[in-house]
């Protein structure tokens, strides 16, 4: 078995890597949010959690992550901060 297959592979949602646009788009959202350290931020579709530690890890945030995708909520739990 394989929890979250594809999510050491940054090319195997989209078949490129996005991430350097992702990450973009995450630091334009929280640095309009100006949420304070330790705030709560629900992730939802979180995925394999990579959005969710780079809030946790840039701007310390608390991050709950809520996906459907069993697979790639153990991939999470197993390699990513948060809570899924």
């Amino acid at each position: 078995e394989h929890p979250g297959l594809g999510c050491d592979d940054p090319e195997a949602e989209w078949r490129i890597d996005l991430r350097h646009y992702h990450k973009c788009i995450l630091v334009t959202v929280l640095e309009r949010l100006r949420l304070p350290p330790g705030a709560l931020l629900l992730d939802w579709g979180s995925g394999c959690g990579h959005k969710s530690s780079w809030a946790a890890s840039l701007y310390g945030l608390d991050v709950l992550g809520v996906d459907i995708v069993a697979d790639s909520v153990r991939w999470a739990e197993e390699n990513s901060i948060g809570s899924y």
